[in-house]
């Protein structure tokens, strides 16, 4: 499943990210590396995901959430 997919309130776990480095690296610096809980709390289906994660809320653009992998727990 990837986080695109996920619908509000639910929580995961982020699997692994798709892409080069350079994306690989900026998500992880936003605190979202591979096996990071986090809580979806708002995905519309047309504006960015908005995640809650290690006190933090992360907005993610719509393409990029299709390059990363999550668990639903």
């Amino acid at each position: 499943m990837f986080l695109s997919e996920m619908k509000e309130n639910q929580h995961g776990l982020i699997r692994h990210i798709n892409g080069d480095s350079r994306f690989i690296s900026r998500v992880v610096s936003m605190g979202l590396p591979p096996s990071s809980p986090f809580l979806v709390l708002q995905n519309d289906g047309r504006s960015p995901v908005l995640l809650y994660s290690h006190d933090t809320m992360i907005a993610i653009n719509r393409k990029e959430c299709a390059q990363i992998e999550v668990v639903f727990v």
